[in-house]
């Protein structure tokens, strides 16, 4: 069944990866083939929120009065932002393209440097709980997820206040992308449109994203929550896409391992989204 009324509250978990050039999420660290990347986690946060851009409003006015208001594409793009209460510079890294340069137990890392405005783009996507109000599920839990496409990000570091825990603050602007997470092309006949800043997405359990990379022999892919419990049911199946084509796997196990008829070409992106429980 489709949840198409619910009601949500707070926010349980972001997670964060560069988007690369197909649109999809950029593998970083190179993992062994069949390994999932699911880009870094923002631990601790505490909002993520996103403000959709106004309308220009025209109206002609004539007579001493109005007589007609047009509405027109936004001139400025959504913006948004995302706060933590934990301080990460496996994410300051991410994020803003510096190097931490310490050693030993200190890390040490360069904020509001040169390289302010040429990051790479970045993909967020966060969860939170939420329930079916309609009237024929009422109660039952469900997940919401918004999932930013094509995001500039910029840090605003804690501040250090007495009595005050600090929040590390980052802004965000979500630009527009013509392609989904799973690097395919937006359609009207698919999509409804041909270009999008972020999706809303509802499922009945935990929402996950991820991303394989492969090496044209690897023919098993196995998930980064396979220790919990996977679904792979007709109302909540596991999707697969190969470099944006939609692809059936052949089996999904309850381990979480992902077997495809046929090896992806060396370096094809292999996106999977699938839901969850732990």
């Amino acid at each position: 069944m489709a949840y198409n009324e619910t009601t949500g509250v707070g926010l349980r978990e972001v997670h964060i990866a560069t988007r690369d050039d197909d649109g999809a999420a950029k593998i970083l660290g190179s993992p062994a083939a069949g390994v999932a990347y699911a880009g870094i986690r923002a631990a601790r946060a505490r909002a993520l929120t996103v403000t959709p851009a106004d309308p220009q409003k025209i109206t002609g006015r004539g007579d001493d009065a109005n007589y007609v208001t047009f509405t027109e594409s936004p001139t400025e793009t959504p913006s948004g932002e995302l706060r933590t209460q934990q301080s990460d510079t496996n994410l300051i890294e991410l994020i803003t393209g510096v190097t931490d340069f310490g050693s030993g137990n200190a890390t040490m890392v360069a904020l509001s440097t040169n390289k302010l405005g040429t990051e790479d783009p970045v993909m967020i996507w966060g969860s939170r709980k939420a329930i079916d109000s309609s009237s024929t599920g009422l109660g039952t839990r469900v997940w919401e997820t918004y999932f930013l496409l094509n995001c500039s990000v910029s840090a605003k570091p804690s501040t250090f206040e007495d009595s005050q825990i600090g929040e590390f603050v980052w802004t965000i602007s979500l630009n527009s992308s013509t392609v989904d997470m799973f690097a395919r092309t937006l359609s009207t006949v698919t999509h409804g449109c041909t270009e999008a800043a972020y999706m809303l997405i509802k499922t009945r359990y935990k929402f996950a994203y991820e991303v394989f990379e492969g090496d044209a022999a690897q023919l098993t892919f196995t998930l980064a929550n396979g220790t919990d419990t996977i679904y792979n049911t007709a109302t909540s199946p596991v999707h697969v896409f190969v470099d944006g084509v939609v692809t059936t796997p052949s089996s999904v196990s309850s381990a979480g391992v992902i077997t495809l008829g046929s090896a992806p070409a060396s370096a094809a992106k292999v996106c999977v989204a699938y839901e969850f429980d732990n």
